[in-house]
């Protein structure tokens, strides 16, 4: 009775099913025409594009991959009609979890589907609303027990799929020793390996994925960590696209998306329609029921029947499985009868049987193989040949050829064969691996590959060979006076073929036309020969100038290296490079005609300036030498400053341009570094005193016996004494020599100028050592200056072998610095015979009072001025204007010296002087007072037969000792 109602139930059920499908279809078809007529108002108002999905496909049945890889599941079918309804294409892609997250957040994708909503994923995602709530349960290896909380899973390495919400999960429920796994087979099959023992999957896809690996009976389910909720999500921000998804899911209606659920998930029994329809059924149970009484009758008979059938099919199989087990015997006879090595493993190389007629061949005892991955038995080299062996014959069916060597009583090399076994019951694909020994024939092999040495050195030239001919150089070899082969760069390069140049003697006739040049070209080409007998059999690079057949002239550099009984020669063109050096050359040559041009240009400007300029500073020594009142004295100061600022200009520009043009040669004459810091501490003494400033100076210990330029140190360190003056308004200033380094007969200096001024701003510092650079460039700086000091100094310490620098803090001053390299020679000592300056005078007036002078100059003012001074030195001063009248006038009289003046009318100071003394040999000393203020021009009055120079404007004090200097060693006076 209990089969009765049961089956009446199952009739009624399938009558249920069957008006609901019915009536189903109908609403299909109204629906289907309505949203038909509407889809494309929907969709005409957005062109069309294509919306990028990305989501898990490990997730059965939402989606996930069938044996053969292909997508399936309600996801695919769902977007499909999303698809459908919005008339946007969607290009839906499965792939591990964690790079599908990737892919959003990176912008490749649009939307991500079957995400959950999780703290963490906030900040990163913008959410719909949820369509499923999926149990997510902790499951444990069926070794262990007792696992029902969170608390029991604190000490286990608990086992995750990478970019699960369920790690977020677990870390807020303090559980943190994780192992991560691409995807849920991945972390199946290492519990089932007991990696992890614990581990976290869905309740969904655990079931399906346990049948499927075949690992029903392995774990156990231990509690369900929480529920989740399926989302779809975009990227944070990306609004328009969420609204456009919300769109696509409200125009799914409830049924079309109950018979997908229905398809994918199965169908429930509704006991409510059942009772609806229990009226109708009521009525067919009773005409069922007496059909089932007569066919009850019938199916007794069948079973009699059946009965009878199945004890025959039971004797079969008992037939079967004797036959079965004599092919098994069969096998198992003909695998110990082979001797090849097999096994079965599956994907990760894990053995999971393996078949040897010789276990000596194998590298671990049989027993201990299986279980085993195959990275654990093998060395790291064959063992990832074997995996790749493995995944190819999976991938493809079937693998061969590839070859492991062990290490077992001596090398064995094992050929590997590959073919994939199907899996049943759910069960995945496996590898039957044949390993056979091929060490015998990979001895022969070596051997017949040793017969094969001759043949491969033919093979070795033939290459050669090749590699000659398509060589971008040009090459040629020569044997004796034959040319045995050229390739075709050759060939191109010259415009000539072997054919019409097989020898040396056709060769020299064709490239040197001139007898002269072929005969130098021969002896050459003997020269190399020779190189090439010693040392590494090659000759030393030659430039050679060459005629090719068509006429060009080409500049080639030649190489060569003997090989066996010939050499290889080498043409390499650099005609090119030559033309290029012609031109740096020709430009080389322009660039000095333009400095000549420059520094003449210096010169006449620098004689143009320096003219008036020493009649105005001498014209003011006049005026203050006669007497002011204190008003014009002040003017006069004024002026004179203004003068003299004027003239260090000048000079800093020359000394730069001089510098620059290579004209200034560093002395090497001995000297004393106090000294040099003696005179420029007198030379700022008075301007320091008049701001209220200390100054002080230190020198360390310094060598014996320094050489080097007294002059260009002064100056250097004068410049940076001056700024230091200028800079500061209270205070002080101190001066430091220190040696930094002795090597030999060198020593390093460093001078130091340090103040407590005004300080310099950091992004000010770099371009202090510029031309014409100043901390201050604005329109309202408060201190003159033209720039030029540092840069001089730059330069000067450079041509010393130095460097500069500083050091600054806005508000609280600089130190200045220069380095100079002097040169040490203990048998040289310091000229001490100069006379003092202030001296001069006094001398000049008790030693050589009414000795008669001659002053060439045309200019009257300078005349003057020259005039006024010597005089006043009690010397009896005879004019000349120009140069032909001092000429006349020193030979006719008898001066004690004469002061020319370099640029003259009629005839100038060099020609001049040259005149002078082509007549008087042994004549009055002459000397230079000209404002011609370049090297070259002391260096060309000297030549003409001048005794010494004196640059304008004339500082009276130098004059004075100048003159004392040379009417001393006159010999008259004392």
């Amino acid at each position: 009775m209990g089969s009765v109602r049961f089956d009446a139930t199952g009739s009624a059920r399938r009558g249920c099913v069957f008006l609901r499908r019915a009536f189903q279809v109908v609403l299909r078809c109204v629906l289907a025409a309505a949203l038909g007529a509407i889809a494309p108002v929907a969709t005409a108002a957005d062109e069309p594009r294509t919306l990028r999905v990305v989501t898990d496909d490990n997730y059965p049945p939402f989606l996930f991959r069938d044996q053969e890889g292909a997508v399936q599941g309600y996801l695919e079918d769902w977007w499909a009609l999303w698809s459908r309804k919005t008339g946007i294409p969607v290009k839906l892609e499965a792939m591990k979890w964690d790079e599908a997250q990737r892919r959003v957040l990176a912008g490749e994708a649009d939307v991500i589907d079957m995400i959950f909503r999780t703290a963490p994923r906030e900040p990163l995602y913008e959410f719909t609303e949820p369509y499923a709530d999926l149990p997510v349960a902790i499951w444990h290896h069926a070794s262990i027990a007792g696992v029902r909380s969170v608390q029991t899973l604190m000490g286990f390495r608990v086992g995750v799929q990478s970019g699960d919400a369920c790690i977020d999960e677990l870390r807020a429920r303090g559980v943190t020793e994780l192992v991560h796994y691409p995807d849920y087979t991945a972390l199946i099959m290492a519990a089932r390996r007991q990696e992890v023992v614990v581990f976290c999957i869905d309740e969904r896809p655990a079931g399906f994925y346990f049948h499927r690996l075949g690992v029903e009976e392995v774990f156990r389910k231990g509690f369900t960590l929480y529920t989740g909720q399926f989302h779809r999500a975009v990227r944070k921000g990306e609004t328009a696209t969420l609204a456009l998804v919300r769109r696509g899911a409200q125009s799914i209606d409830a049924r079309e998306d109950t018979d997908l659920r229905d398809k994918w998930f199965g169908v429930p029994v509704d006991l409510g329609r059942v009772a609806r329809y229990g009226g109708a059924l009521a009525a067919a149970v009773l005409v069922v029921a007496a059909m089932l009484l007569a066919w009850n009758l019938a199916l007794r008979r069948r079973v009699e029947a059946r009965t009878r059938d199945l004890t025959r099919a039971l004797d079969d199989l008992k037939a079967t499985t004797r036959s079965l087990e004599e092919s098994r015997e069969s096998l198992k006879a003909t695998l110990a009868a082979i001797p090849d090595l097999l096994f079965e493993m599956d994907a990760e190389g894990t053995y999971l049987a393996a078949y040897a007629s010789r276990e000596d061949l194998l590298a671990a005892p049989r027993q201990d193989l299986v279980g085993q991955r195959v990275r654990e038995v093998l060395p790291a080299p064959a063992a990832e040949t074997v995996l790749e062996a493995i995944g190819a014959g999976l991938d493809a069916g079937s693998d061969y050829g590839r070859t492991i060597v062990l290490e077992l009583d001596g090398p064995h090399w094992f050929e590997l064969s590959v073919t994939r076994k199907a899996g049943t019951h759910g069960r995945p694909a496996t590898a039957m691996v044949l390993s056979r020994d091929v060490t015998a024939r990979r001895v022969a092999e070596r051997r017949i590959g040793e017969l094969r040495g001759a043949s491969l050195e033919a093979e070795r030239d033939r290459v050669f060979r090749t590699l000659f001919d398509a060589s971008p150089v040009a090459m040629a070899y020569v044997r004796g006076e034959r040319i045995e082969s050229a390739n075709a760069q050759c060939a191109s390069l010259f415009g000539l073929t072997l054919d019409r140049v097989h020898s040396l003697t056709v060769w020299w006739h064709l490239a040197y036309p001139d007898a002269l040049e072929r005969t130098a070209a021969q002896q050459d080409w003997e020269v190399a020969i020779r190189e090439t007998g010693s040392g590494d059999g090659t000759f030393r690079l030659r430039e050679r100038r060459v005629r090719c057949a068509d006429g060009r002239r080409l500049d080639l550099m030649v190489a060569g290296r003997r090989l066996d009984d010939g050499i290889i020669v080498s043409f390499v063109d650099v005609s090119a490079l030559k033309r290029a050096e012609v031109a740096l050359r020709e430009a080389k040559q322009a660039a000095e005609s333009a400095n000549a041009a420059k520094s003449g240009f210096l010169a006449n400007m620098s004689h143009e300036i320096r003219t008036p300029l020493a009649g105005i500073i001498g014209m003011a020594h006049l005026i203050r030498r006669s007497g002011l009142a204190s008003e014009q004295a002040a003017r006069l100061a004024k002026l004179e400053s203004a003068a003299d600022h004027l003239l260090e200009i000048l000079n800093a520009i020359l000394d730069l341009s001089k510098i620059e043009a290579g004209k200034v040669e560093i002395e090497a004459k001995p000297l004393a570094v106090e000294s040099v810091v003696a005179n420029v501490v007198s030379m700022i003494e008075g301007a320091a005193r008049e701001k209220g400033l200390a100054v002080d100076s230190r020198i360390g210990p310094m060598p014996e016996g320094l050489v080097g330029d007294e002059t260009r140190l002064q100056q250097a360190l004068l410049n940076y004494a001056n700024n230091a003056v200028k800079f500061t308004e209270r205070g002080r200033i101190d001066f430091r020599v220190d040696v930094v380094e002795r090597r030999d007969e060198r020593v390093l200096l460093r001078f130091d100028v340090r103040d407590t001024g005004i300080g310099i701003a950091p992004e000010a510092r770099d371009r202090l050592f510029e031309s014409f650079a100043q901390a201050d460039s604005s329109t309202t700086r408060r201190f003159g200056g033209t720039g030029l000091g540092l840069a001089i100094n730059r330069r000067l310490a450079a041509l010393m072998g130095g460097e500069v620098g500083v050091e600054s803090t806005p508000g609280a001053g600089s130190r200045f610095w220069f380095t100079a390299r002097l040169a040490i020679d203990a048998s040289r000592h310091e000229d001490s015979s100069a006379v003092p300056t202030g001296d001069a005078l006094q001398r000049l007036r008790e030693r050589h009072a009414g000795r008669p002078v001659l002053v060439a100059e045309d200019n009257d003012i300078n005349l003057e001025v020259a005039r006024a001074i010597l005089e006043d030195a009690h010397l009896a001063v005879h004019a000349a204007r120009d140069g032909e009248e001092a000429v006349r006038m020193a030979l006719a009289g008898n001066p004690g010296i004469i002061l020319m003046d370099m640029q003259m009318p009629r005839m100038d100071g060099l020609e001049a002087t040259r005149a002078i003394r082509a007549a008087q040999p042994g004549g009055a000393p002459i000397i230079a007072m000209t404002a011609n203020a370049f090297s070259e021009d002391r260096a060309r009055c000297l030549e003409a037969g001048m005794v010494d120079f004196i640059a304008k404007p004339v500082d009276p004090d130098a004059l004075y000792a100048l003159v004392l200097r040379w009417l001393d060693r006159d010999g008259e006076g004392g």
